[in-house]
């Protein structure tokens, strides 16, 4: 019977090496794609881990310069007594810097470059400081009424701060 095989296999060895070849071919070629599927994946995932350590590190950074400035201005219960501190417009502009960056983290966030695990956080810092301060809360609602919803990234139905 082997040497059936063997006549049989050198009568049509054309065939045979050709199939052979073929099928080594299409391993190989599995075995690329495979390799560059997993080597692209773990590159795009290095990209995304370095690009959401620089936004963590820039928006932490941008809060720590901003944070005295909130407990100044939380000082203030109200927005009108706000209005009256003899350092208004430097701690309104300050104001306005926590509110951009707070729209930004959101952005970013909404476009999937921030963790859910970070973004928990950050929003119920966010949360705090607008829930247990009116003069945050007041100075928000007026951004909004002069800026709108666009200015901070938002749609039409969409809320930066949740209202507990």
């Amino acid at each position: 019977m082997n040497q059936a095989f063997i006549l049989s296999f050198y009568d049509y060895w054309e065939f045979w090496t050709s199939a052979i070849g073929t099928l080594v071919t299409v391993f190989l070629g599995l075995v690329v794609w495979y390799s560059t599927k997993k080597y692209n994946k773990t590159q795009i995932d290095l990209t995304n881990d370095k690009l959401q350590k620089e936004l963590f590190t820039e928006f932490n950074s941008r809060y720590d310069e901003l944070n005295d400035y909130l407990e100044i201005i939380i000082k203030n219960k109200t927005f009108k007594s706000f209005k009256k501190d003899k350092n208004f417009d430097q701690l309104s502009c300050k104001l306005n810097d926590y509110f951009n960056l707070c729209a930004e983290e959101y952005y970013w966030y909404r476009k999937g470059r921030i963790d859910e695990l970070i973004w928990a956080s950050w929003q119920a810092g966010m949360n705090s400081w607008y829930n247990n301060h009116n003069v945050i809360r007041e100075a928000w609602e007026l951004e909004l009424k002069s800026f709108g919803h666009q200015s901070f990234y938002l749609k039409e139905d969409e809320q930066l701060f949740k209202n507990y």
